[in-house]
């Protein structure tokens, strides 16, 4: 690790470094840069014109033992939409080696970041550590998601994987917003107890930041997802009166995004967004 504490790239089976800037009232790419595993697809149009981009791991998943980073900036007054392009399929690590992504964000006064990572598939055995830094300045605004399943079943039979590690951490200047720390291991944790999965399949989060937002704005997206037809479980909580956080287990990946899409196309109403299909085959979500 360097002083920053990010991995140097000797080490990186993948690497991706992006920085958007504000030009002429709008947005573009000013960096670019991948290496390795980890690819950047092109700019995919949409209706705001906002850039929009897969991240993409070339091998279908992360190996045992790799290091994957990710840099993404955004200037002030910029507005980015990133998405990886399939769930983090984590393979086997058979000699006990843990697979390792760490993503560090900025985004600027002003500035609205839209990373829609979808959820993790830890095959049998699987390690995995997932750690996400972002830093916001003023005004600054993020969409993000995040997920675990049971993972990859061989024999039908669920939860086959070792230690998962997710943690995210929001800070706005130095103030810390959130630390988010998912952590499991099956060995020793009785995933379908309370406080785990507790019977469910998948687990999936949508953690938005906006200054504007306060307990009341948190009560009426509460009232729209209550106008759902769902059989996943979710509770949608208010963070530092600036933040809210939906969390949801289900039986199934497209019952859970059901209730993010609802609260996700809400919010983006509210910024006077145009719809938005993430195209990503039979599993898209349409915010």
């Amino acid at each position: 690790m360097d002083q920053k504490g990010l991995s140097t790239r000797r080490s990186l089976a993948g690497e991706i470094r992006m920085h958007f800037i504000n030009y002429g009232e709008r947005t573009i790419a000013d960096e670019l840069y991948r290496h390795g595993n980890s690819r950047i697809s092109a700019n995919l149009p949409n209706d705001d014109g906002v850039p929009y981009y897969f991240l993409i791991a070339t091998g279908g998943g992360y190996v045992e033992g790799e290091h994957y980073l990710q840099k993404i900036i955004l200037d002030d007054n910029t507005h980015a939409i990133l998405s990886t392009q399939t769930p983090n399929y984590i393979y086997k690590c058979e000699h006990s080696q843990t697979t390792f992504q760490q993503c560090h964000l900025e985004i600027g006064e002003n500035a609205l970041c839209e990373y829609y990572f979808d959820e993790t598939i830890p095959y049998q055995h699987a390690l995995f550590n997932q750690f996400s830094d972002i830093y916001l300045k003023d005004h600054a605004k993020l969409i993000l998601t995040d997920g675990l399943t049971a993972g990859y079943e061989e024999n039908n039979e669920p939860f086959s994987y070792h230690r998962i590690a997710i943690k995210t951490r929001i800070y706005r200047h130095k103030r810390l917003l959130l630390n988010d720390f998912l952590l499991v291991d099956p060995r020793f944790d009785e995933m379908k107890s309370l406080g785990y999965f507790e019977g469910y399949t998948n687990f999936n989060s949508v953690t938005i930041i906006d200054e504007d937002l306060d307990a009341t704005k948190v009560e009426s997206y509460r009232n729209i997802l209550d106008e759902l037809s769902s059989s996943s479980r979710y509770g949608l909580s208010l963070i530092e009166s600036e933040g809210m956080v939906l969390r949801v287990l289900g039986l199934s990946g497209d019952e859970n995004r059901h209730v993010m899409e609802a609260l996700i196309r809400a919010y983006r109403s509210s910024l006077n967004l145009t719809p938005l299909n993430l195209r990503k085959g039979p599993h898209s979500m349409n915010i």
